[in-house]
């Protein structure tokens, strides 16, 4: 059964037959296995994946167990495609709905009781086609080789604008 995975991330001895490795699909392949990320890249950089708040100190900024442990499942992620690449929604629109990738690190950040900026990140991926291309296929969670789900975080992100 073919799925988008990590080559480094399985061993050779769980797999019977033949073993074929191709770069990630639907992407233009720069060079033997390395596929072009710099759309996904831009993406990622589109929802600011960094801490904003106002307090600038020298001390740390703590958050309760219950928010960090809001944050599990989330940060893990390393930004490998194989999510995005499995979904036909960012096959057919990848230049503007933004992908499981990206969702899920824009949800990371949303949900941080550290920053300050929810409404505006929120706002930020409030469009037809940067989130709501999600169909919910799942294709997403079953090609994540960390065992993440982004199809739960783009609900989770439909859910907080939905009853904003």
């Amino acid at each position: 059964m073919e799925k988008n995975g990590l080559a480094c991330t399985k061993s050779h001895s769980e797999l019977d037959g033949d073993i074929d490795i191709y770069p990630l699909p639907h992407l233009k392949v720069l060079k033997d296995l390395i596929g072009d990320l710099s759309t996904l890249y831009k993406q990622y950089e589109s929802v600011e994946p960094w801490l904003k708040t106002s307090k600038v100190n020298d001390k740390e900024n703590i958050q309760s167990k219950d928010d960090r442990a809001k944050l599990d499942g989330l940060y893990e992620c390393i930004m490998c495609a194989c999510c995005s690449t499995s979904c036909p929604s960012y096959w057919w629109n990848g230049e503007k709905y933004l992908g499981p990738a990206v969702l899920l690190q824009a949800y990371r950040w949303i949900i941080d009781s550290r920053d300050e900026d929810r409404k505006e990140r929120l706002k930020k991926v409030a469009d037809e086609l940067k989130l709501y291309r999600c169909h919910t296929i799942l294709n997403c969670t079953n090609a994540c080789p960390k065992g993440l789900n982004p199809a739960k975080a783009i609900a989770e992100i439909k859910k907080m604008l939905a009853t904003a």
